[in-house]
């Protein structure tokens, strides 16, 4: 009998086309958008219904999510709060370059809420976010992979941008402390610096010695703290803040309610002072229907004249959040965004030039069975005073080619111009 080599070879290549074919991923690509006014709408939380995979609209409102074959036949949801909920079908969302998916806001009036004393009172709302943290959040480690981006830019010029990092991370931890997180880089890509870094020792002490958090990421997962135990405890009992119910509004058909802290005084030298320019505002969006905290806010406020020049917007200098995702009976971090200064080793801070870093971490995948995931080695362990910028890697631009879920948002035109004065971003990505 004779063997045909061409027929099986082609018949080979056939049967690796077809295993390649139907190991790709479904692509959602859009955009949300309000529809009573046509804005954009970020940090909207989409999941495949009671699967572990998800994504968060960015800043702009725009959103790309990567869904397994296997799972065309579910449903997506969309939520957000001050929105009604939207349920799709996958299998409808396929083929269409770019989505547009439109949400309605629900409009809700704090005079509309009765606040009874022992019932729905800010005091007893609180307490029994408190007391059911342990049934809402996970008592148990879990393990998330996660989109990072870091955005560095000079406040002082024309809020130029002068250093990009992005990075695929995996973050291992649970919700019971913020010291017990072990990170690992799995990819990660950085632009050109355009402005002066300095790695001597001297200086790598004293940044260490002002903030320590000299990495970005642990930076920015400091949010978490916001809806642990004792956190939330000490502000019930701190005594230089006021706390309000300020808005009652809605996610889907749950109520929410937004209760906010506001310092009113401070202590210095064992002497009590009154707030005038600057304080802290912390914000707790919490569910109605099981207590759990959606989102959780912190924001340094300053109408000091002299720190005009460092405001973000409306006197905001300092904002993070972080927002939850609900699967399985528990919510896990879906997206976390920090705003603020990090001593990363930017060697000058003067008249000219005052440096502010704008991050966000999106969840990909959520994995609460330590067989789902690969255990996070110490030796691949990402420490809390590694700069990323300074890391030494590979690139792997096959990687980001199928992987970057922000694309070019929320990288806009102006910062995509200053980051590629002298060349284009992906020769700069190579660098190391």
């Amino acid at each position: 009998m004779r063997i045909d080599i061409k027929l099986i070879v082609f018949l080979l290549l056939l049967l690796l086309n077809s295993t390649i074919l139907y190991a790709q991923n479904i692509r959602l690509i859009g955009s949300i958008i309000d529809e009573k006014n046509n804005l954009p709408i970020p940090y909207v939380n989409l999941a495949v219904h009671n699967m572990p995979i998800g994504a968060s609209s960015n800043f702009n409102g725009d959103f790309l999510l990567n869904i397994p074959d296997s799972l065309a036949s579910r449903q997506l949801d969309i939520s957000c709060i001050g929105y009604k909920s939207r349920t799709f079908a996958i299998s409808s969302l396929i083929g269409n370059d770019t989505l547009v998916i439109w949400l309605t806001p629900v409009d809700y009036q704090l005079k509309d809420i009765v606040v009874t004393p022992g019932e729905n009172d800010i005091h007893t709302i609180l307490k029994k976010v408190i007391s059911r943290i342990d049934n809402n959040y996970p008592g148990k480690k879990y393990f998330l992979e996660a989109f990072f981006r870091n955005r560095v830019y000079n406040q002082f010029n024309e809020k130029k941008t002068v250093r990009l990092t992005e990075a695929a991370i995996s973050v291992h931890q649970d919700h019971t402390s913020k010291e017990k997180k072990r990170v690992q880089v799995n990819e990660i890509r950085n632009s050109e610096n355009y402005d002066e870094l300095s790695t001597s020792v001297g200086q790598k002490l004293l940044y260490h010695a002002l903030g320590g958090h000299q990495n970005p990421v642990f930076r920015s997962l400091n949010s978490e703290k916001y809806a642990l135990k004792s956190y939330l405890r000490a502000f019930l009992k701190n005594k230089h803040y006021s706390v309000d119910l300020i808005e009652v509004t809605m996610i889907g058909e749950d109520l929410v309610y937004i209760i906010e802290f506001k310092q009113e005084s401070w202590i210095f030298m064992f002497k009590k002072y009154n707030t005038t320019d600057t304080y802290y505002k912390l914000r707790y969006y919490v569910n109605a229907s099981d207590f759990a905290v959606l989102k959780a806010e912190c924001i340094v406020i300053s109408y000091n004249t002299k720190s005009k020049d460092l405001v973000k917007n409306d006197s905001i200098i300092y904002n993070d959040f972080i927002q939850y995702r609900k699967f399985d009976g528990k919510y896990y971090p879906a997206y976390v965004y920090y705003f603020g200064g990090i001593p990363d080793m930017v060697a000058k801070n003067d008249e000219n030039n005052f440096y502010f870093h704008e991050a966000e971490l999106m969840v990909n995948e959520i994995a609460t069975r330590r067989k789902d995931y690969e255990r996070i080695r110490n030796r691949n362990l990402l420490t809390r005073d590694k700069t990323l910028w300074d890391m030494d890697y590979e690139y792997n631009p096959a990687f980001w080619e199928n992987y970057n879920l922000l694309l070019d948002h929320p990288l806009n035109l102006q910062c995509k111009k200053d980051l590629e004065a002298e060349k284009p971003l992906e020769e700069q990505f190579k660098k190391k």
